[in-house]
């Protein structure tokens, strides 16, 4: 096969992995209401506080997907940065041991 027709492949499992995982998230936070719902964990006005609030997240992430890409990355970026810190001061102290 060329390199073309494996990164088309590979971009269709990549796809088809996050819809199923969309779906499985979607379905997970259905299952944790109705059981919180039932188990009287969560109040009527909770449950209506928590809608607002992914309302709100909705919307935020619409118009403003750019600026929470980018902030996403920049997590990612100093999560990575300081992993790696942390892993060489492991390291360091171990070899002084």
């Amino acid at each position: 096969m060329r390199n073309a027709s494996l990164s088309r492949e590979r971009l269709a499992w990549t796809a088809v992995v996050l819809a199923l995982a969309t779906s499985v998230c979607w379905l997970a936070a259905i299952n944790l209401t109705l059981l919180a719902r039932q188990s009287g964990l969560v109040t009527p006005q909770a449950l209506v506080a928590l809608r607002a609030l992914v309302r709100v997240a909705w919307l935020l992430i619409r118009q403003a997907a750019p600026a929470a890409l980018l902030a996403v990355f920049v997590s990612v970026v100093i999560v990575l940065a300081w992993t790696q810190w942390h892993e060489s001061q492991v390291k360091e102290e171990a070899r002084h041991a």
